[in-house]
């Protein structure tokens, strides 16, 4: 049931760290058994790298797709001397830990939330802020130009990754174990965010209590009432299946998702010129065509999920919601020296 809705406004365990350390091990591009390895010759002299790519999404939902594309492109344009084995569903730890992963060389590509990685590079998490990137149009702009090229040399120069191409596309939507009718409703409410300080404070700014629960964890943690509620895009809640916890659905819009399928600079240099240019090259088409697909996702799933019995969907003014959270945009800019990214991406919006 949809109520007020408008339509569409647009710690790893032992087990998989072995994982980890026996994938980089095999130097032959075969399928460990865990992964979805393309291990064949595509017409070349044979393999002669194998990257290891991760995320923790569920298998065939956007993110995983966009990973095996990758990995398609990889082999073929590459003609077989490269091959990327994909690891879902958190197989190779959660986004912190995997980041940590493609810094040690444990990992060499892996799909992460701005915010996810806020510890190791914090002016990332500009690319994740409630309410500041709300527009597909103005995301693209974000990600292709200058604004997304001034980010990605901080975050190779403070740790080494940089990004071959960005993900997402989906609208995300707030969502509530207990009924939610209006903003009044979930004031005061624990929500779960990723650990970025940025995001605690933006979520605190409008009457939320924010905390840190990880993205695998929080299907247990609305369950149990370890917190109330949580944001996310619509063909997570459904592939998580946050919709049987908390059915409970603000349309917000807050945020266009990004995510930035990170290589480490050591991966990338050890493939050599031709190859690296080639995986450079099979990563920008990925990103092409994970986005437009989870945006036709997204997009049908928003509308899926407002039909299912038990789950509603509530439409709110967000404005009031902007003007309190704005401040802390500026904090924060100001403490990382951005303020001039901030304000382009500002200028950037819809409404500007």
């Amino acid at each position: 049931m949809t109520k007020k809705s408008s339509g569409i406004a647009l710690a790893a365990s032992a087990t998989a760290a072995a994982l980890v350390l026996a994938a980089c091990g095999d130097s032959n591009g075969t399928d460990n058994g865990n992964g979805t390895g393309n291990g064949g010759d595509a017409g070349g002299g044979g393999v002669e790298h194998t990257l290891i790519a991760g995320h923790q999404l569920a298998v065939d939902t956007p993110f995983d797709a966009g990973m095996n594309r990758f990995a398609e492109l990889v082999e073929e344009k590459t003609e077989g001397r490269v091959v990327v084995e994909v690891h879902p569903n958190a197989a190779l730890g959660n986004e912190p830990e995997m980041f940590q992963g493609l810094q040690s060389g444990s990992i060499d590509v892996g799909i992460f939330a701005p915010g996810s990685i806020g510890e190791f590079a914090p002016e990332m998490s500009l690319l994740s802020v409630p309410f500041l990137i709300i527009d597909r149009d103005q995301r693209d702009t974000v990600i292709a130009g200058e604004i997304g090229q001034e980010l990605a040399d901080a975050l190779l120069e403070s740790t080494g990754t940089l990004p071959l191409t960005y993900f997402g596309g989906s609208y995300r939507q707030m969502f509530f174990t207990d009924p939610a009718d209006s903003w009044d409703d979930v004031q005061g409410r624990l929500f779960r965010v990723q650990p970025s300080d940025i995001l605690v404070d933006s979520y605190a700014a409008v009457g939320l209590d924010p905390t840190a629960v990880a993205y695998t964890e929080l299907y247990n943690a609305l369950q149990q009432g370890v917190v109330d509620g949580a944001e996310n895009e619509s063909v997570f809640i459904d592939s998580q299946n946050f919709f049987e916890p908390a059915p409970n659905l603000l349309q917000t819009n807050h945020e266009v998702t990004i995510r930035p399928l990170l290589i480490s600079e050591a991966s990338l240099d050890s493939l050599g010129e031709e190859l690296a240019g080639l995986v450079r090259e099979a990563a920008e088409e990925t990103g092409e065509y994970q986005r437009a697909l989870e945006a036709d996702e997204d997009d049908a799933m928003f509308i899926e999920l407002g039909e299912r019995d038990g789950v509603t969907i509530t439409e709110i003014d967000t404005a009031p919601l902007i003007e309190q959270i704005q401040p802390v945009w500026f904090d924060y800019a100001e403490q990382w020296e951005v303020e001039h990214l901030l304000e382009q991406i500002i200028e950037l919006r819809p409404e500007s």
